[in-house]
């Protein structure tokens, strides 16, 4: 397909990556539908986002279709990376649930503003039965955050990847805010195996 293949030399004149590679971290996820891989590679194209870093990946949603999704790598990545990005501050919620903090506060900085953007992100609304968000509750709430007031202090589309995921779909995700599932997100580490595999 020419689509493909254009988003797969665009990402990777973008990035200096081997389009070898790229195609092998393809061809990894089977059964997935053009539209969402030609997705990802232009969203990593336009966010100089890695996939074989695990920065950016493609998630599995409960009705079997897929979407890129940004990881916490790729999200700390955007936001260090951004040139008016002049700082963060997190603050915890007094109020405990179950001795985690009812909500989290992020704070984003830029250069070229007055205010800074400051988002909440609490608790009850996010937390899913994922067994991350019952060993690392913590981390979990903080990347959450983190995630969305960087969303809205960079403009960074929800549209873009769909950032904002129900509550099912999180459950597909693990503590590092990677997929749980190989055959959804198979990262660096098997495309190395697959390399060796092949010379």
């Amino acid at each position: 397909m020419k689509a493909l293949s254009t988003a797969i030399n665009t990402l990777c004149q973008t990035l200096d990556l081997d389009t070898e590679e790229v195609q092998l971290w393809l061809d990894q996820h089977l059964g997935i539908a053009l539209y969402p891989q030609i997705q990802l590679l232009r969203l990593a194209n336009k966010y100089q986002l890695d996939p074989l870093s695990d920065e950016i990946v493609l998630l599995q949603n409960q009705d079997q279709t897929y979407q890129p999704f940004i990881t916490i790598d790729g999200w700390s990545k955007l936001i260090n990376n951004h040139p008016q990005y002049a700082g963060m501050s997190l603050r915890d919620s007094t109020e405990l649930i179950d001795g985690i903090p009812a909500w989290i506060e992020c704070t984003i900085y830029r250069n070229d503003r007055i205010l800074p953007i400051v988002i909440k992100e609490y608790l009850e609304e996010v937390k899913t039965d994922h067994t991350s968000w019952q060993q690392i509750p913590r981390r979990m709430l903080r990347h959450r955050v983190i995630q969305q007031c960087a969303r809205l202090a960079f403009g960074i589309s929800q549209s873009d990847g769909t950032f904002l995921l129900s509550r099912n779909t999180q459950q597909n995700i693990n503590k590092e805010g990677f997929m749980t599932n190989n055959l959804s997100h198979l990262g660096s580490s098997n495309l190395k195996n697959l390399l060796k595999t092949k010379k």
